[in-house]
C-alpha cells in the first residue's frame, strides 16, 4: 500500500499504515470505522485524507499554518495530514472523549507531536480562543452542509478556506446553503473533483472567508444541526 505514497518519506509511510492498524485493533466499542480490513480502511479513509490535501495550493506545503479537523472521529483526515505536513500546526476537534483519547494517545506514542486534540462540541469551541485561528479547516462526515458551515465555519480566519468533502450529488445540498454561507462569513468557490484508487468519486467543496463571522455563530449546542439556518 505504501507505493501509493510517493511523494512521503518511508518514516511517514511507515507511519500512515501504524495509523491504520492502531484503528483497526482498538476496541469495538470505540466505534472508530466500519471498515472490515486495513484495504478497506486504508482506501476509505486514509487516502481520502491524502487526496484532499492534494487540493490545498502547494505554496502551502512548506508553510507553518494553522489547520482544524472539525469532527474528527477517528483522526481523518486529521492524523494524515499532520504526519505528511510535519510543519502544519493540526487540531483535531470531536466531541466523543473516548474517540478523542485514542488519537491523542496515538500522537502521543508515535511523536505526532504538530498534532494536539480538543474534546468539546463546535458550538462551544466556536466562541472561545480557537475561533478564526485557522488558515484550513477541515469538516469531513460531520453533518448536513448547512449544519457543517456553520459548525466549522467560525474557525476559519479570514482569508482562510473551509474544506468540505462530500459526495457526487453536492449541488442541491449547495443551493440550500446559501443562507448558511452569507451568514457565516464565507464564499463559495468551487468544487473540486477528487478520486481515490478504489474507483468512488468525491467532490470537495471549498470555501473561502471573506468577513468575520457573528458573534451569534455558531448558535446554542444542538442548534445548528435541528434548525439548520
Amino acid at each position: 500500500m505504501s507505493d501509493l505514497l510517493p511523494d512521503f518519506s518511508p518514516a511517514q509511510k511507515s507511519l500512515l499504515e501504524g495509523y491504520a492498524d492502531a484503528v483497526l485493533k482498538a476496541p469495538a466499542s470505540l466505534h472508530l470505522t466500519s471498515a472490515h480490513d486495513r484495504d478497506e480502511f486504508w482506501q476509505r479513509h486514509v487516502l481520502d485524507a491524502i487526496a484532499l490535501m492534494g487540493l490545498v495550493s502547494p505554496h502551502k506545503n512548506d508553510s507553518r499554518i494553522r489547520v482544524m479537523d472539525v469532527g474528527s472521529g477517528n483522526g481523518v483526515p486529521g492524523i494524515p495530514i499532520a504526519i505528511c505536513h510535519p510543519n502544519w500546526i493540526v487540531v483535531m476537534l470531536d466531541s466523543d472523549n473516548k474517540k478523542c483519547g485514542f488519537i491523542d494517545m496515538f500522537c502521543k506514542l508515535n511523536d505526532v507531536n504538530n498534532a494536539r486534540v480538543l474534546a468539546t462540541r463546535a458550538e462551544i469551541a466556536g466562541h472561545e480562543e480557537n475561533r478564526e485561528k485557522y488558515e484550513l479547516v477541515f469538516a469531513r462526515a460531520l453533518s448536513k452542509l448547512p449544519s457543517s458551515i456553520e459548525l466549522a465555519g467560525p474557525f476559519v480566519k479570514v482569508g482562510g478556506l473551509l474544506i468540505v468533502p462530500h459526495g457526487t450529488s453536492w449541488q442541491g445540498e449547495l443551493d440550500t446553503s446559501q443562507r448558511a454561507i452569507l451568514e457565516i462569513g464565507l464564499k463559495y468557490k468551487e468544487s473540486r473533483p477528487y478520486k481515490i484508487p478504489n474507483g468512488i468519486e468525491f467532490s470537495a467543496l471549498i470555501f473561502e472567508k471573506d468577513r468575520q463571522t457573528p458573534e451569534r455563530y455558531p448558535r446554542a449546542v444542538g442548534m445548528p444541526q435541528k434548525r439548520p439556518l
